[in-house]
């Protein structure tokens, strides 16, 4: 049988224990980032698309230099024989239905024109990068 001061000690730490994880958990939650502090695209360790407008068209050189959305500076868009440029566009008459899926049409990098929305997917990660050119599809929104 357990002596009163043995009781005690062990009530003690059971307190202590509790207390610590309890106080860790309040300090990890304080260091998440609270609403309106996290900016897109910054501190991405991995990132595989983006969107943003077109600034510029090289259809000779086969690359578009695009400002990706909540950024400065344009990044260079370097297009390949396996890229596939979509145009999405809304249909004419949508039925009257909650949901309804663009219309798909394939277009040359000359359909390109500076204003244009685009979302883009790289095959590769392109955090941080100025210059990227594994890119599976580019869609210009509607």
């Amino acid at each position: 049988m357990l002596k009163k001061n043995q009781i005690i000690g062990l009530v003690v730490a059971v307190v202590l224990i509790f207390g610590g994880i309890i106080g860790w958990a309040l300090t990890q939650t304080s260091k998440l980032p609270q609403g309106g502090e996290v900016i897109p695209g910054e501190g991405l360790e991995e990132s595989f698309s983006l969107s943003g407008t077109v600034q510029s068209v090289d259809a000779e050189n086969n690359f578009l230099m695009v400002k990706p959305a909540n950024q400065t500076k344009a990044v260079k868009v370097v297009l390949s024989e396996t890229t596939k440029l979509i145009k999405l566009e809304l249909p004419q008459n949508p039925e009257k239905e909650a949901t309804f899926t663009p219309e798909q049409t394939e277009i040359e990098i000359s359909d390109f024109k500076a204003g244009d929305t685009v979302f883009i997917k790289t095959k590769t990660n392109i955090a941080g990068k100025t210059e990227f050119d594994d890119v599976d599809f580019i869609h210009i929104l509607p």
